[in-house]
């Protein structure tokens, strides 16, 4: 099974990116993960956590393989890309996120 294109849990996932007209900023990088990591469980998809061990740094991009809530990795279901950017005036967290 993958995302459907048209499924609900895209858009929820896409809200919590910043500029999405709710002027989201998050003051740390493991408030905005969880913040995508709850959109997604809402819907019963979670992150892989492994892939997230390359978040380091004041900007970058990383590619975390999505599966649904089951207790091995069986159920993969598609990719969520998260890129981020540390505001130098406010020092918050700029995070923009989508599901392929």
């Amino acid at each position: 099974m993958m995302i459907a294109a048209r499924h609900p849990v895209r858009d929820a996932f896409s809200d919590c990116s910043s500029g999405t007209g709710y002027d989201i900023y998050y003051d740390t990088k493991g408030q905005a993960i969880s913040a995508f990591e709850s959109a997604l469980a809402d819907y019963g998809f979670r992150f892989n956590p492994d892939d997230m061990i390359d978040m380091y740094g004041d900007e970058g991009r990383v590619h975390i393989h999505i599966y649904t809530d089951t207790d091995d990795d069986s159920g993969y279901v598609g990719v969520a890309i998260l890129t981020w950017y540390r505001m130098d005036y406010s020092g918050r967290w700029e995070f923009i996120g989508y599901l392929t």
